[in-house]
């Protein structure tokens, strides 16, 4: 077997462990309730274009995400952590896979290897993999794009013009049109470099003819559904509206700043060394780095100049990025960062096995898991420096990634904690004692605490003087609420350590 194939294999073996270990450990984080909730009441109401929270339409986002969840729900009949992450973690592990086939075209081996492994390693790749939300479904459908248009930028080929707008409607009913903008601003750009006006012709027109239709499908079968056209004025207030005078996410115009090298971190020294010296040797530069540095310069402006701003908007910028980098190792980049980057090795080797004693000495006892896994991170990290002595970049590229196994792998998921969790665990288990409990909410509980309850009908508000049996109630209780107690209900309370929002009362009946 190649030298190649068997490192790549390597590589694979490990993305599969930073991807998928203990990937329905950490109880849903954030936003990850709105997906799964969503998906769970399709599959109760047996509807594919119209999601719903507490069996309310909830459509201002696109379908991927919500079919996927509902499949792999229906597939292994059950809805949990796992099951719920599980799509977004097998599209992560693809876009390894469609990426490497990417950078091939574009980087001769060790290259290539080492811009995935780059992507695999970056903190936004891997924070996003593991998270069921939207953005790495948008990466997807990205990665597909830049792929098709690399393999196919010197042809007039129909193949290669549809794989990269069906990029684009992979990434759009993902997220939004960012996807469109995105990927568009690569030909654009190498159109304006090269002159490649060429790809202007009715192979390219009817591709995305094709592929515009299959975007807005979706929305026309969820108008259908509804019986109202209410969609497309979303998708209009959602992804064009929000751009130029958004109603929320008013952030500073200079977070992307931050978030640019946070998402490229541990790799942010090279992405800063990447744009200091392309743009010092602009002229000297040849047409690919050219390319690929004007295009993420190119994402960042639109961006920023954009209005609604989060930090994970700026995620699909992540590609791009990796390619720019990549370039900047294997032609430019300075010998004292490398040595820099080089050294850090040495670290990461001992850090896991540093760690369990620090841990010991503290006189705190890691649990059995947590004990073996630094323990065989440290193995991992010695098997890997002897084995690839030769292979420095790749190999730290490996170092890296076991760290990031031993975070998000098991640290994380081992100690996360929530009352959102605790909430609606609490409440299946009283709906359990009595099924036909009536449930009442009070200051409009998350979706997650939703999905842990595993309703199956929606929980109406409580007001003043209506029979409640259960009443669960989100931040804050009211004294009218609390008098209650008074007449029989017993009080439960799930308290968030750091975010009182996620403080949650049940006040119930106790039932015989």
């Amino acid at each position: 077997m190649k030298k190649e194939n068997v490192i790549f294999l390597a590589l694979l073996v490990i993305a599969f462990f930073l991807i998928f270990w203990n990937l329905g450990e950490r109880p849903l984080f954030g936003v990850e309730g709105r997906w799964a909730e969503a998906a769970r009441e399709m599959v109760l109401r047996n509807s594919w274009f119209v999601p719903t929270l507490n069996f309310d339409p909830h459509i201002t986002k696109p379908l991927i995400p919500f079919w996927l969840i509902k499949l792999s729900g229906m597939l292994f009949q059950q809805f949990n952590e796992f099951f719920v992450r599980l799509p977004g973690a097998l599209l992560a592990f693809a876009s390894l896979l469609v990426f490497y086939r990417g950078v091939t075209h574009l980087f001769s081996y060790p290259w290539n290897l080492i811009a995935t492994g780059l992507l695999l390693t970056s903190v936004g790749f891997i924070e996003f993999s593991r998270l069921a939300q939207s953005e790495i479904y948008q990466l997807f459908g990205i990665i597909v794009g830049i792929t098709f248009y690399v393999c196919f930028r010197n042809q007039k080929s129909f193949l290669g013009y549809l794989g990269f707008f069906i990029g684009m409607v992979l990434g759009g009913l993902s997220k939004g049109i960012t996807s469109f903008v995105v990927l568009i601003t690569l030909p654009l750009i190498d159109s304006i470099l090269e002159k490649r006006f060429f790809h202007l012709n009715w192979k390219s027109i009817l591709a995305a003819l094709i592929a515009l239709s299959l975007y807005f499908l979706p929305y026309y079968l969820t108008s259908q559904e509804l019986k109202s056209e209410i969609p497309f004025y979303l998708w209009f207030r959602e992804n064009l509206k929000q751009a130029v005078d958004p109603y929320d996410n008013l952030r500073p115009f200079f977070i992307y700043l931050y978030f640019w090298p946070l998402w490229l971190a541990p790799w942010s020294l090279l992405l800063i060394g990447a744009l200091v010296k392309f743009t010092s040797n602009f002229q000297k530069l040849s047409t690919e780095e050219k390319l690929f540095f004007l295009t993420s310069l190119a994402i960042f402006f639109i961006f920023t100049i954009a209005k609604a701003r989060r930090g994970y908007y700026l995620l699909p910028i992540l590609p791009f990025s990796i390619i720019l980098i990549t370039y900047y190792l294997k032609n430019h980049c300075h010998q004292f960062l490398l040595k820099t980057y080089q050294l850090l090795k040495y670290p990461l080797i001992l850090l896991p096995l540093g760690a369990f004693f620090i841990l010991l000495s503290l006189g705190l006892k890691p649990s059995l898991g947590i004990s073996l896994g630094l323990i065989l991170g440290f193995l991992i990290q010695g098997l890997i420096f002897f084995l690839l002595k030769k292979e420095n970049l790749f190999s730290l590229i490996l170092h890296f990634a076991v760290i990031e196994w031993l975070v998000y792998g098991l640290l994380i998921p081992y100690h996360s904690k929530s009352s959102e969790k605790e909430a609606g665990i609490f409440l299946n288990t009283l709906l359990s004692q009595k099924q036909n409990a009536t449930v009442c909410q009070l200051n409009q509980p998350v979706a997650n605490v939703y999905f842990y309850a595993q309703i199956n009908q929606k929980v109406e508000p409580f007001v003043e003087g209506k029979d409640c049996d259960i009443i669960l109630i989100r931040k804050k209780i009211p004294q009218e609420i609390t008098n209650l107690t008074e007449k029989g209900y017993k009080l439960t309370t799930f308290k968030a350590q750091k975010d009182p929002s996620k403080t949650y009362y049940i006040l119930y009946k106790p039932f015989r």
